[in-house]
């Protein structure tokens, strides 16, 4: 499920909306201001469906909504990064856009980068987001994720399953690809659980953990180990939300922006890297050997 663009980038700028901007990120509003005034009923309508899609539980059907308007949004953001790359507003296009990108793609993007856009909000972001892609590249350790099961309420370390093969998947009670996807996973399971095979789920549903639990029941997983992924929600006291706390996020641990996302981790708890359902009937063949 790929989540909603927002016209106005996610996470650090998101934070600082009641604050004072810096003198880079007021180049930046600037020039995006000069770029939304051509978009007309575009901007309007993704202004709309991005308030729509984080106040709604059905967020694929706005996602569906919003895909004419996103696209022609992402072409003409693409001709512009382009055309300028070196600017302000590249870096917030890209910042909106990493999920999409390699980390080799990020990297050379952000080198284009002039240093007025790399001290925007959203160019801190892309330098904290290619920081932690290169940590969580195959080979590498695992990020730790330490929080009580789910369904259990007992503590639960990714560390104590060092020794077993581990899926780590990252999905939401809403996102339809990822319900989707659970029977083929119980399947694996069944299939290679004697021989050391285990399976994480990380939900994000924070704000709502009964509608995870409600479909961890319905879809019959039940079994395996569950944690919620950890973003906090930031409020003033009249209750408008004012950003998050990602601190004890573990999507952006892992640098998660759609779901569902698989990652497959070795006995040694090292990255093997991300998967999808073809991709990982392959390679669990390959480790077990059937």
């Amino acid at each position: 499920m790929i989540a909603a663009m927002a016209l106005l980038t996610e996470g650090a700028m998101a934070q600082r909306q009641q604050h004072e901007l810096s003198a880079a990120d007021k180049i930046m509003m600037d020039q995006k201001n000069a770029f939304l005034a051509g978009m007309g009923d575009v901007k309007e309508k993704m202004e709309q469906y991005n308030k729509l899609y984080y106040q709604t539980s059905n967020r694929d059907s706005v996602s569906r909504l919003m895909e004419p308007y996103r696209k022609i949004y992402l072409e003409r953001m693409t001709d512009y990064v382009k055309k300028y790359p070196s600017t302000a507003l590249a870096a917030n296009f890209l910042c909106m856009n990493t999920g999409r990108m390699t980390l080799e793609q990020l990297k050379e993007a952000y080198n284009k980068l002039d240093e007025t856009a790399r001290q925007t909000s959203a160019g801190k972001e892309i330098a904290a987001e290619i920081a932690t892609l290169d940590r969580v590249a195959p080979g590498n350790p695992a990020p730790e994720i330490a929080k009580n099961d789910l369904v259990t309420g007992k503590p639960f370390a990714l560390s104590s399953l060092k020794g077993k093969v581990v899926l780590l998947d990252f999905w939401a009670s809403w996102c339809v690809p990822c319900r989707k996807s659970n029977p083929h996973v119980k399947a694996l399971y069944e299939k290679y659980r004697k021989k050391g095979f285990d399976v994480v789920y990380v939900a994000d549903n924070d704000s709502r953990p009964e509608d995870a639990l409600k479909a961890i029941d319905q879809d019959g997983i039940r079994k395996y180990h569950h944690v919620l992924r950890g973003l906090k929600t930031l409020k003033d006291a009249n209750g408008k939300m004012t950003g998050y706390d990602k601190s004890e996020d573990v999507s952006e641990q892992y640098a998660i922006h759609f779901l569902p996302t698989k990652y497959l981790i070795d006995r040694e708890g090292k990255i093997i890297g991300k998967v999808n359902d073809e991709e990982l009937d392959a390679k669990l063949k390959e480790i077990f050997g059937f």
